[in-house]
């Protein structure tokens, strides 16, 4: 059967501290509330990292989700929607790493951070936001190799608005997938895309501890398989991901 389409709801400002937290103290807006902006002066990332938001250079923006029930898969299906959104302009190398950092090689061309935005037994409200790189020329220096843009791998300057509602589109899609049940779709589609899901020698940073070992997929709910140098099979559910080189025996 078809869905309609969304009543897509978009508040748009020339500059705002963070399209999250905005988008947080509407209380009684509707799922699929938009906020997007063309710069942020408070922009972040996971872990209270800041998020370079060039005026008009990017995508920054965030979207209100009202998950049926647990809704530990966001952060992927956003992940995914980004990712086939920039496959779908042409551009070569899009990955995805662990758990919603979509890359172009090695380097960050989005970010992206879910939230909760306070909830009831009744409904839930969660906050997905989303930073894209688009027509970035050059980035400071201390993200010159880190960072990429959309104008960088391709020399096109995408417009804005219509490249949010490409975006939309997919997350709207793979969203459909999750309350229709597909979780395992979900976690099938992110190991599709992610060259990390698999076979990579990876490093586990997080507050409390470093883990070094080879993934192995994810789990049902997201949670990245790792195989540590003891030979054990661990389940990460935070933790920020780097890539390891593999040395010769």
């Amino acid at each position: 059967m078809a869905h309609d389409k969304p009543p897509f709801i978009v508040h748009h400002f020339d500059s705002i501290g963070s399209t999250n937290d905005y988008l947080k103290e509407l209380a009684d807006a509707p799922e699929w509330t938009v906020v997007v902006a063309d710069e942020q002066t408070a922009g972040r990332g996971r872990r209270e990292r800041t998020w370079h938001s060039t005026r008009g250079e990017g995508l920054y923006f965030s979207v209100l989700l009202r998950p049926p029930r647990s809704a530990q898969l966001l952060s992927l299906l956003a992940s995914i929607g980004v990712a086939e959104a920039l496959v779908n302009l042409g551009l070569v190398g899009v990955d995805i790493k662990w758990p919603n950092d979509v890359l172009i090689g090695e380097r960050k061309i989005c970010g992206i951070l879910c939230e909760g935005a306070g909830s009831s037994v009744a409904s839930s409200r969660v906050v997905v936001g989303v930073g894209i790189n688009l027509s970035h020329a050059q980035f400071p220096a201390d993200l010159t190799i880190a960072a990429t843009s959309i104008l960088i791998e391709t020399g096109r300057r995408i417009e804005s608005m219509s490249f949010l509602d490409a975006v939309l589109q997919r997350i709207l899609a793979w969203y459909r997938v999750l309350i229709s049940g597909g979780d395992a779709r979900i976690v099938e589609r992110w190991e599709e895309l992610s060259t990390y899901a698999f076979g990579q020698r990876v490093r586990i940073s997080t507050d409390a501890f470093e883990l070094n070992g080879v993934t192995s997929g994810l789990t049902s709910a997201g949670g990245l398989v790792v195989v540590d140098d003891t030979g054990q099979a661990q389940t990460v559910l935070v933790g920020e991901v780097s890539r390891m080189r593999r040395t010769n025996s």
